[in-house]
C-alpha cells in the first residue's frame, strides 16, 4: 500500500482536470453562509478566548481547518462508497456523522465490512487517487488564514500542521493554498502511534515543537479532531466550515468561529 499511496497526487491529465471540472458544478453545498456562521457562533454560550499573550505555538487541522474540502470530500466518499457496493444515501448528515475527520482506516472498517483488508486498502488508495484529482483545482484557504499566518511569522509562533490524512493528501493540499514552506511541522497521525480521535498526534506535535499543552492552541473543524486536540490538553477553537458549534462544543471545543478574521480581531483586542 505504501508504494501506491506515494503514486497519488501525480498531476493531473487534462482528461481530469475536465473531469474535475464537470463534477465541481455537483458539489453539494455545504459552506455555511455568514449569517449561518453568525448564529451558529452565538449557539458557543460557553465561549473562552485563549490567552494570546501566553501563546507560543499554534497547531492546525488541515481538512475543513485550512482549507474547505468537506464539499469535495462528500462527493468523493458518495462515489466511492457507491461504487464499493453500499445500499446507503451518503448524505451531508451521513457524512458528519461517520466520516468528517476520522481515518481513512477507521471510516473503511466500519463502512466497508464487505471487503478484505488488502480491498479495503486497495478502496482507499483509489478515494484518495480521485480525491487528489478533484480538489487540486477547486482548494481555497479559509477567510483570514493567510493573514493570521503572517501574525504567526510576524510574532515568532511556533506552527504546526496535525492531520489524520495521508501524507500525499496533506502535502497536496498545503501546497495547493501555496503554505507548505509556512509550517515548522507536519504531523501525519497515522505515522504516530494513534490517529485522531487519539491525543497522541497533538501530543506528539508539541513534542517535536518543544511545547507544554498551556502554550497552544488548535484549530479544528471536525468533533473528531477537536477530541484529540481537548484530549491533548490544548484549547480548542472550532472552525465552523460545515460543522454546528452545539457538535463542537459537545467535545469540549471552549470557542467557535466562522472563519480566521474573527481570530485576528481577538488576537489584536488581547494584545493591546
Amino acid at each position: 500500500m505504501a508504494i501506491a499511496v506515494r503514486r497519488l497526487c501525480s498531476c493531473l491529465s487534462e482528461a481530469g482536470k475536465a473531469s474535475a471540472l464537470r463534477r465541481r458544478s455537483q458539489m453539494p453545498a455545504m459552506r455555511l453562509s455568514a449569517v449561518g456562521v453568525t448564529d451558529a457562533v452565538r449557539g458557543c454560550a460557553t465561549s473562552q478566548s485563549a490567552n494570546w499573550r501566553r501563546i507560543q505555538g499554534v497547531l492546525f487541522d488541515i481538512d475543513g481547518t485550512l482549507v474547505d474540502t468537506d464539499p469535495i470530500h462528500l462527493v468523493v466518499f458518495r462515489d466511492c462508497l457507491k461504487k464499493a457496493g453500499v445500499s446507503f444515501e451518503v448524505d451531508e448528515p451521513f457524512f458528519k456523522a461517520n466520516i468528517s475527520g476520522r481515518s481513512n482506516p477507521d471510516i473503511a472498517r466500519d463502512l466497508l465490512p464487505h471487503l478484505s483488508d488488502s480491498e479495503k486498502e486497495k478502496w482507499i488508495v483509489d478515494k484518495e487517487e480521485y480525491f487528489c484529482n478533484l480538489a487540486r483545482s477547486q482548494i481555497e484557504p479559509v477567510q483570514g488564514l493567510r493573514e493570521l499566518m503572517t501574525w504567526i511569522k510576524q510574532s515568532g509562533l511556533k506552527c504546526a500542521a496535525v492531520t489524520n490524512a495521508p501524507r500525499p493528501n496533506a502535502e497536496m493540499l498545503l501546497g495547493g493554498i501555496r503554505m507548505a514552506d509556512e509550517f515548522d511541522l507536519l504531523v501525519i497521525a497515522n505515522e504516530e502511534a494513534h490517529n485522531k480521535p487519539h491525543p497522541e498526534p497533538y501530543l506528539a506535535a508539541m513534542r517535536k515543537l518543544g511545547l507544554q499543552p498551556e502554550d497552544c492552541v488548535a484549530f479544528e473543524d471536525s468533533p473528531t479532531g477537536a477530541t484529540a486536540a481537548v484530549a491533548a490538553g490544548v484549547h480548542t477553537i472550532g472552525i465552523l466550515t460545515s460543522q454546528t458549534a452545539e457538535a463542537m462544543a459537545a467535545v469540549g471545543v471552549k470557542q467557535c468561529v466562522g472563519d480566521y478574521h474573527e481570530i485576528l480581531r481577538e488576537i489584536e483586542a488581547a494584545r493591546k
